[in-house]
């Protein structure tokens, strides 16, 4: 499936359940933020993701934006998305990009990630170019890796 409209993700984080970033990704330019307002701006949301229970939704709004996260084993997968984007098509996607580390990383894992961080940028920006999605198959997406691991 292809997403084309107006609206756009604002930004990508894959964090451990202790909090600690391990992959970030910022679609939207944000020059009035410090790198210390952003910083924390960014614990702030993976500290409000983490202390949300397993019974309520993966959907949360913070100043101005809306967050959808879900957690595929020890990682949370969180993304920021602008108010027009629907929150189910941006879980699915989340889905999608980790069947897609998935494939190529054998089972993802937070070791992965951190020891393959180039990889995992790759894949992502593959999917995701602008804070649009543009990518959603996961043999296209990982063609190029194919070819640069050979």
């Amino acid at each position: 499936f292809f997403f084309a409209t107006g609206a756009m993700i604002k930004f990508l984080l894959l964090v451990n359940k202790q909090g600690q970033t391990r992959l970030a990704r910022y679609y939207e330019d944000r020059t009035d933020l410090t790198a210390e307002e952003r910083t924390s701006q960014e614990a702030d949301i993976v500290r409000k993701c983490l202390m949300r229970g397993e019974q309520q939704c993966s959907f949360l709004e913070y100043k101005g934006s809306k967050i959808v996260y879900r957690r595929y084993a020890s990682l949370f997968f969180i993304i920021g998305t602008d108010d027009e984007e629907n929150e189910l098509a941006i879980l699915e996607f989340i889905h999608t990009l980790v069947e897609t580390m998935d494939r190529y990383f054998e089972s993802v894992c937070e070791l992965d990630i951190m020891s393959q961080l180039d990889k995992a940028h790759f894949i992502v920006d593959e999917m995701i170019v602008n804070g649009c999605i543009l990518e959603t198959n996961k043999n296209l997406a990982l063609a190029p890796l194919a070819g640069l691991d050979k």
